[in-house]
This record gives C-alpha cells, sequence and structure tokens, in this order.
C-alpha cells in the first residue's frame, strides 16, 4: 500500500483548482460538479489545433501515475532535452506578469508542472531539472525549476487535498473576487450570494452574463412529446404539431401530466446538464433527474440542517408564509375590478392575512401545520362565492 492509503488517487488538475480556490477544488472533486463554460471548450481547441499542428518538434503524451503519491494526470506533452524528459503544458490565458518584471508562471500552473514533472521522475527514473508551460495568449514560454521548494509545495498541496476531501462543509468563499469572475463554477458556488448574506453592504458583481441565461421549458399538453434533433429539444403535440427549443437556452424541462419525454431527449439533456421533472395535471411532483455528479455531502449538510429543531421551524415558517401568502394575492388578484366582493370571500382574505402573520410567529411545528390546515380551507374554490 502507497503512501495514499486507501483514498482515491488526486488529478494532477485537482491540485490546480486546489491552488486557485479551495472551494472550486471542494466542487469539483468532492461533489463532483464541473460545468464546462466558454474558457472550457475554448482550451480544449487549443489543444486539439496543438495535436494537428506541433511545430517545436516531436511530443509524447502519456497518462502518468503514482501509487506513492497517489496522483495522476495527462501531461499536454513530454520532450527530450539534453538528454532528459520536460513536461510541457499549454495554457490558453497569458502569462504573470507584476509591472515591468519578465513573465513567470501563475501559481496553480507551477504547482501542476511541478506534480507532473514528480510523476515522469518516478515513471522514468530520472532527475527532471525544469518544466516548461507555454501562455498562447502573449507568446511566451516560462521555465519553471523543478526544485526542492516546488517539491515541497506540491506535496503540501497534496496533503491539503486530502483533508479537504473528508469533510463534510464545503471551504469558504474566496476572498479575491477577481478570482470568481473567471470562474466556471461561479453559477454554483454563489460567491455573490454568500457575501451578500454575510455581508449586506456588499455591491454584488453578475458573474453569469445574460446571453447564459436560460428557461424553464414547460410542457403541458396531454399527449405532447418531448424529442431530440441534433443539440434541440423539439416538443410535438398529438397533431403534430412541432416547437423547437436549443437545449443551450434550457436549464429545466417540466413535464406535466400525461405529455412524454423521449430517452433521446433524456440523453441530451444530461449531457447538457439540463434538469428534467415530472409532475402531475395537478401540479403534484413526482421526480426529477439532473446530471449532476453525487451530493452525498450536501445530503449530509441538509440532514444536519434539518435535525436542529430551531433551523427546522424557522425553515417551516417561512415556507408555511409564503404558501399562505402566495394563495392570498391569488384570492385578491382574481377578485380585483369586481366592485364589492362576497361576504364569504372577505372572510377568507381576512382568514389567510391572519394565517400569514401567524406562521411567522408560531412557536411549535403543530400550530404551524393548524395555520396551514386553516389557509387551505380558507382558499378551497368551493367555499369561495364568485
Amino acid at each position: 500500500m502507497g503512501a495514499s492509503g486507501h483514498e482515491a488517487s488526486l488529478r494532477v488538475m485537482s491540485l490546480h483548482a486546489l491552488e486557485y480556490c479551495e472551494r472550486l477544488f471542494y466542487l469539483e472533486e468532492v461533489e463532483e460538479i464541473r460545468v464546462a463554460d466558454a474558457r472550457v471548450f475554448a482550451g480544449r481547441t487549443l489543444h486539439e489545433e496543438i495535436d494537428k499542428e506541433e511545430a517545436d518538434g516531436p511530443s509524447q503524451r502519456f497518462v502518468l501515475e503514482s501509487e506513492t503519491l497517489g496522483l495522476h494526470g495527462e501531461v499536454d506533452a513530454m520532450r527530450r532535452r539534453d538528454g532528459r524528459w520536460l513536461p510541457y503544458e499549454h495554457k490558453r490565458g497569458r502569462s504573470r506578469r507584476e509591472g515591468d518584471e519578465h513573465a513567470s508562471a501563475w501559481p496553480s500552473d507551477r504547482l501542476q508542472i511541478g506534480a507532473y514533472a514528480m510523476l515522469l521522475e518516478e515513471a522514468s527514473s530520472e532527475s527532471i531539472p525544469e518544466g516548461r508551460l507555454r501562455y498562447h495568449a502573449d507568446n511566451v514560454t516560462v521555465r519553471v525549476p523543478i526544485d526542492e521548494a516546488l517539491r515541497a509545495d506540491v506535496r503540501a498541496a497534496i496533503v491539503r487535498a486530502r483533508e479537504l476531501r473528508a469533510h463534510i462543509e464545503r471551504p469558504p468563499v474566496t476572498s479575491n473576487e477577481r478570482l470568481c469572475g473567471r470562474c466556471s463554477l461561479a453559477p454554483v458556488c454563489l460567491p455573490e450570494e454568500e457575501r451578500l448574506a454575510k455581508d449586506e453592504t456588499h455591491e454584488a458583481t453578475r458573474l453569469v452574463s445574460k446571453d447564459d441565461d436560460r428557461q424553464a421549458l414547460h410542457v403541458m399538453t396531454h399527449g405532447a412529446r418531448v424529442g431530440r434533433s441534433a443539440e434541440e429539444l423539439v416538443v410535438t403535440s398529438r397533431e403534430g404539431d412541432e416547437s423547437r427549443v436549443p437545449s443551450r437556452r434550457t436549464r429545466h424541462v417540466v413535464v406535466h401530466g400525461g405529455a412524454q419525454i423521449t430517452t433521446q431527449a433524456l440523453h441530451l439533456c444530461a449531457e447538457r446538464d439540463v434538469g428534467v421533472s415530472w409532475v402531475t395535471t395537478g401540479g403534484r411532483f413526482i421526480g426529477s433527474m439532473s446530471a449532476a455528479g453525487p451530493m452525498v455531502q450536501r445530503r449530509v449538510r441538509q440532514y444536519r440542517a434539518l435535525s436542529d429543531e430551531a433551523f427546522a421551524l424557522g425553515l417551516a415558517r417561512r415556507l408555511v408564509a409564503a404558501k399562505l401568502e402566495g394563495q392570498l394575492r391569488f384570492v385578491l388578484r382574481a377578485t380585483r375590478g369586481e366592485g364589492e366582493r362576497h361576504a364569504d370571500v372577505d372572510r377568507a382574505i381576512a382568514s389567510m392575512r391572519r394565517g400569514v402573520q401567524r406562521a411567522q410567529e408560531t412557536a411549535t411545528i403543530e400550530e404551524l401545520l393548524g395555520y396551514e390546515g386553516e389557509g387551505a380551507a380558507a382558499f378551497d374554490m368551493e367555499t369561495l362565492a364568485w
């Protein structure tokens, strides 16, 4: 058994994420949430172009793994220089510069190339003197010495990564807000929301552009079918009429009542991280599908929070009050402009208003259930004389 014990091997890319932001590492490697945004796709395209048009001599790509380090990964390129192997990594962005200083490697890139060098040393039984990082945005190659300081940083990062994998709680949001604007997982991490929750004076910055906003697709017609055509969701009615919706513009598909969705459409939704939910004609939730990975840590946090009676009561108060307020608003809108309301309607409205107020002040779950029941009875359309 190696130094990593029975723990699963870490990806070298996970150390890159760890150095960038511990919360990013946790979301990707522990909760297995990964989002491919425009930057990720641009990086993949760059590597495909490099594979086709390599101009700096022949290169070899290898998958490297070490049981001793508990690491594995695929280095972009490996070349022989002066009789020794050197690992190369290609980066789409710019190198790090401070003032008029020469180009240098970003800390996360430095750690990544150091990890590849240590894997290569173990695989080849040769000493690796340096690694090289090619930054394509400013056409610069940075040489990174593989010294004892870098090796120590890599080992420390591995230890920290294992510590985080053993935690149930997510690490806090980074204090460096500039990192969030370039992070593909910002829509999942919700850093601005967490900062706002802690500091009401904090000015929120939009992290997701309006072009990335996606809509929910509700399929409510009985007998309608959701199918797939290339990258589009195709909704076909029983009469044969079609409506096409691009999957990239869809956040969630809600299938109501007797509507259906094909296996091919489900595959597309899973590939594009589009959630799917099924509800009855009356709106009762049946089940849902999500393309996200295991959420064990999230479930543990949820159950732990709900086992706290004070927290559970506070959450229940907000839910019931919101439900009663929604019913009240509906009745007020429905009876607006009808002149004098029927006495039964006025009594129902007064009852729902009392329910909203009492739900926010109740001291027990039992009382709260009673107020919710009273509100439901008042909302019952059979008791309202329209």
